[in-house]
């Protein structure tokens, strides 16, 4: 079982910002006519008529247009005017992969490395990504040198790695992407610090003369491990100790960007949360109030959190889904299995009833490990999320902070409404 959400080091976000958007031209043999009706069906996707968009699209893919396979995979992928089905996207994406383009060969490395619409493979994931890449697709080019830096799918190399980064940061340049060119230099210096690629990519970077960008270069989410917390009463704050294990002090930052040193107090490894602990408990947003039940079975739940920031940004994500099995993984009645959909970054956030209480913590996502090839099917629609009574123990044996203790309410209200309520209270935790 795959127990905690992997870091893959690729974002199909990234792919739906450029494909969809169009900014992928350079396809051969598309004739004139294609691509008026192209522009035709990203005319009505625009509009919001995506079944017209389907329709043209599909027309067009049967005909060979791997641009309109691209995009008809992106929508069966992320649920756009058509029922979400990963398999289905796996299937558009390997067809323009197959004719050569190099933005679906990315989208399909993409999903042999999540496990979604086809099995988890990190070979097959390294052989799309290594073909996006020679093709000169930076993104590829930067997840392929992570893959090499960390052994998956590829033989250990950390030449190979600071090869392909210092390429990624190349293209970026050629691209003026400087967050890119950022990126890539820093991976290498902690790789290996001071390497000369490294030290050029700077250097390229300065002689851009955007040195503003430089300095106010995100520093602290570099190389960090990144998660979810909120405040669950006075002084203290749960996320999952997965993402703080290897450390005790912790950095989180709320919704104004602000920054608040924290300790991990109270490990619960069996059970996958933390509780940190702030010394000045004003510092903190209001806590979320615990669920004084268990929810019932097909209970409409959510979560936010910040799933990716690197790619997705440091903006609050709101996810949705039910309670799919009152008892979690092999029927552990300490934890739901739910159908809210999570991404690295997730975990440790709250997972929410409609009247804004929490009801767990957002621990995993479920994959089976197939034992006779060693590959991992992640199970879509399924998360796995920890209970919150071992809390409410918990917390009732800790020391009480002085001072009143700021709650939201438990209010029933509209989804819109509980968002704009809760969402100062969910804050980024940086573990290094």
């Amino acid at each position: 079982m795959n127990k905690h959400p992997g870091k893959t080091g690729a974002i199909l976000v990234i792919l739906i910002c450029f494909l969809i958007s169009g900014l992928y031209t350079d396809i051969l043999a598309i004739s004139a006519e294609n691509t008026d009706r192209f522009t035709l069906g990203w005319q009505a996707y625009e509009s919001g008529k995506y079944k017209e968009a389907r329709e043209v699209w599909e027309s067009l893919a049967k005909n060979g247009d791997d641009r309109a396979k691209v995009n008809l995979g992106i929508m069966y992928d992320c649920g756009y005017g058509v029922e979400e089905d990963p398999v289905q996207a796996a299937h558009w994406y390997r067809e323009a992969a197959d004719q050569g383009n190099c933005s679906a060969q990315y989208n399909l490395a993409v999903l042999y490395a999540t496990g979604r619409g086809v099995s988890c493979d990190m070979q097959q994931a390294a052989q799309w990504y290594c073909k996006a890449a020679q093709q000169g697709f930076g993104v590829a080019q930067y997840d392929l040198g992570m893959l090499f830096a960390s052994g998956q799918g590829v033989p250990k190399d950390d030449n190979t790695a600071i090869q392909w980064l210092y390429t990624s940061g190349i293209t970026s340049l050629k691209e003026e992407d400087t967050d890119g060119v950022l990126r890539a230099a820093k991976a290498i210096n902690k790789f290996s610090p001071g390497h000369p690629l490294g030290e050029e990519l700077n250097e390229k970077l300065r002689a851009t003369g955007n040195t503003s960008h430089i300095a106010s270069a995100p520093e602290l989410f570099s190389g960090a491990s990144i998660g979810t917390a909120w405040p669950i009463a006075s002084g203290y704050v749960v996320t999952s100790n997965h993402v703080v294990s290897d450390t005790d002090s912790v950095t989180l930052v709320d919704a104004s960007g602000r920054e608040i040193s924290a300790r991990v107090i109270i490990r619960q490894e069996n059970r996958d949360f933390a509780l940190l602990e702030v010394d000045d408990p004003s510092s903190l947003p209001p806590a979320i109030p615990l669920a004084r039940s268990q929810e019932r079975l097909g209970a409409s739940i959510f979560t936010i959190g910040f799933p990716r920031i690197d790619v997705m940004g440091k903006t609050p994500k709101l996810s949705i889904g039910v309670i799919s099995s009152v008892n979690g993984f092999y029927d552990d009645p300490g934890s739901y299995q739910t159908t809210v959909p999570i991404q690295p970054g997730n975990s440790g956030g709250p997972v929410l009833n409609f009247k804004g209480e929490a009801v767990g913590v957002v621990t995993s996502m479920l994959g089976i490990r197939d034992e006779a090839t060693g590959s991992i099917n992640m199970l879509q629609n399924s998360s796995s999320v920890t209970k919150i009574d071992p809390m409410k123990d918990m917390l009732a044996r800790l020391p009480k902070k002085d001072g009143v203790v700021r709650e939201l309410p438990r209010d029933k209200d509209s989804l819109e409404d509980l968002a704009d309520r809760i969402q100062k209270s969910v804050l980024i935790v940086v573990a290094r």
